[in-house]
């Protein structure tokens, strides 16, 4: 995400008795941000200062702006062209005028111009152009100020504009002052990730180890590209993340290097199929989540909406950036309470999921990577890789998971991260029947050490629709005797690299009647759906050869098998009795 330039900081210089202070004057602001297609931006600033008291004239004006991406600064007032002067130093710009006009008198005004062009408002990020403008300080001095957008059809649709013009297309000094202006245009981000995980059997024998892969969700579209060696399976969890199992030798150490295609988007996936899940799971206290607590359930006691948690957990914490250069530590919500202003993500996260389920509200944490290029304003933490940790409450009318980030929110002033996220977060697991497990991509385990492994840039083609495979498996015995059970298994696996929905399996058999039908409503990548079956045959000779049927999605495996008459399994004792009829027979006669 782009540099969001901080608070403007303006300077007024006067001519004057001795002791004259900002206050003599009241400015009035109308600025206009004009977008080319490129991404530049002309900055128009039409300020009006008004004399506050008799004998009093500004003389001079500046503005320092935290970047150095400036350039063709003009500026003018009633009397013509002022030449400004500019100083640039620690990435910042100075730009001071000296006007040419002399206002005196109280309720007089000065009115001047100043125009500027800007390379950092708008930037595109992969797919996504991002427009942000800074936010102002809550100065007494300023009277109005009203800012004005104006973007390029070429963007494309806006995906979100936070907060959205109070006075027509106008913003105006109270959201100003409540954290500027953050847009986005397109309809959805797209990266590629390349994931490592270490896994070592620390055993003598062999054993299986599970490892989570970055999961569809609502809100993000995960395609594996490849991953090498494949796992023996891959399954759901209560979460709805990707398990992957591979089977380690004794004293073997293996790393697992998965490349993904990533698509993020603002609005729900129509296309995505959430696991059902048991609500009340949502609720249960867990380590770092006390919500037994006496302190947590009298905060909660107060709330009854994930809003007013929100603004709860972003007005206590305060965000402590030396704490990223330590080895990572998680507080959880009780002590979070105690240390206020020592909280990373994990606490603010902590926080709003333990006061929501306190307050009968179903809240789970999401772990995982978010795109910033300013880690001032929008941090990520020391966690194994370079990660970021966020809340997400569950919402039974849309009964959908909304993801929520009052850490970045608090730490970029205001900026709405409640009603609507970014294009920029990736969730790599999702924790919510536990707290702590299972470990995300980037703080791997192997043994306690975390490794860092995670490597993810924009993606450079767009993410293709991969044609899904579902390959069908039928196990049974090759022969089957009348009378019997056939025992045998089914077996139905993603060989793709992307999620199935919607499987419909169906499986028949001939010539006994057996038919049982299934939905499954999601399989994961390289993932397996197992199907047990027990067939009672009947009758006495055989007419034909028996076979079984399953059919997948429209396509239809196969597999026979030769039924052996009933009577045939008489034949083996009555040999024997014959045998020893003959034996009798022959020893009777020798008498």
């Amino acid at each position: 995400m782009k540099k969001i330039i901080p608070f403007l900081v303006f300077f007024l210089f006067f001519i004057i008795r001795p002791a004259v202070y900002a206050s003599d004057f009241t400015a009035d602001y109308d600025l206009d941000y004009s977008i080319s297609p490129t991404g530049s931006t002309v900055v128009t600033q039409k300020v009006s200062l008004t004399n506050n008291k008799t004998n009093l004239y500004p003389k001079q004006y500046a503005i320092t702006i935290d970047t150095t991406n400036i350039k063709n600064v003009i500026a003018y007032d009633n009397k013509g062209m002022i030449t400004p002067s500019i100083s640039q130093k620690d990435g910042k710009t100075e730009i001071s005028l000296k006007f040419n006009d002399q206002v005196v008198g109280v309720g007089k005004i000065l009115p001047f111009e100043l125009r500027y062009e800007q390379g950092d408002i708008a930037e595109k990020h992969g797919s996504i152009w991002e427009v942000n403008i800074s936010g102002i300080e809550n100065d007494p001095t300023i009277g109005t100020y009203t800012v004005n957008l104006r973007t390029p059809p070429g963007f494309g649709p806006n995906a979100y504009t936070k907060p959205t013009p109070e006075s027509g297309r106008k913003w105006v000094k109270r959201q100003m002052i409540q954290g500027g202006i953050s847009a986005a245009y397109g309809e959805k981000q797209e990266f590629t990730a390349d994931l490592s995980y270490d896994l070592e059997n620390t055993k003598l024998t062999n054993a299986l180890y599970e490892i989570a892969l970055p999961p569809d969700t609502s809100f993000q579209q995960i395609q594996i590209l490849s991953i090498d060696p494949k796992p023996k399976d891959t399954k759901l969890d209560p979460d709805g993340n990707w398990m992957a199992t591979f089977e380690l030798e004794g004293s073997q150490k293996l790393r697992v290097s998965a490349k993904l295609a990533i698509a993020t988007f603002i609005k729900p996936r129509e296309d995505f199929k959430a696991k059902d899940i048991i609500l009340t799971e949502y609720l249960k206290s867990q380590p770092f989540w006390d919500t037994e607590n006496p302190i947590i359930k009298k905060i909660a006691d107060t709330f009854t909406t994930p809003k007013e948690i929100f603004d709860f957990v972003t007005l206590t914490l305060f965000y402590n950036y030396d704490r990223t250069k330590e080895p990572f530590k998680r507080y959880g919500a009780v002590d979070s309470l105690k240390n206020p202003k020592d909280a990373l993500c994990s606490e603010f996260t902590d926080l709003f999921v333990t006061l929501a389920r306190a307050a009968g509200i179903p809240a789970r944490e999401a772990v995982g990577y978010a795109y910033t290029t300013n880690t001032k304003l929008r941090p990520i933490t020391n966690y194994g890789d370079i990660l970021h940790s966020w809340p997400e409450y569950y919402d039974s009318q849309m009964k959908l998971w909304i993801p929520v980030d009052p850490t970045w929110e608090k730490t970029t002033k205001g900026i709405d991260y409640f009603d609507i996220l970014d294009f920029n977060h990736i969730a790599f697991v999702l924790h919510g029947v536990a707290s702590d497990y299972p470990y995300p991509a980037g703080s791997f385990k192997q043994g306690s050490i975390p490794r860092k492994n995670v490597n993810i840039i924009f993606a450079e083609k767009a993410m293709k629709e991969e044609k899904t495979s579902l390959k069908t498996t039928i196990v049974i015995p090759s022969q089957v005797a009348l009378g019997t059970t056939l025992n045998g298994l089914v077996t139905i696996q993603n060989t793709s690299g992307s999620s199935i929905n919607d499987v419909q399996i169906s499986i028949y058999s001939e010539p006994f009647n057996f038919t049982s039908t299934k939905k499954e409503p999601y399989i994961p990548p390289y993932g397996t759906i197992t199907i047990p079956l027990s067939i009672q045959t009947a009758g006495l000779i055989p007419k034909e050869k028996g076979k079984i049927l399953v059919t997948t999605n429209g396509d239809i495996t196969t597999e026979y098998y030769s039924l052996t008459p009933r009577y045939a399994l008489l034949i083996p004792m009555l040999l024997i009795i014959l045998g020893f009829l003959l034996f009798l027979w022959t020893l009777f006669k020798k008498h």
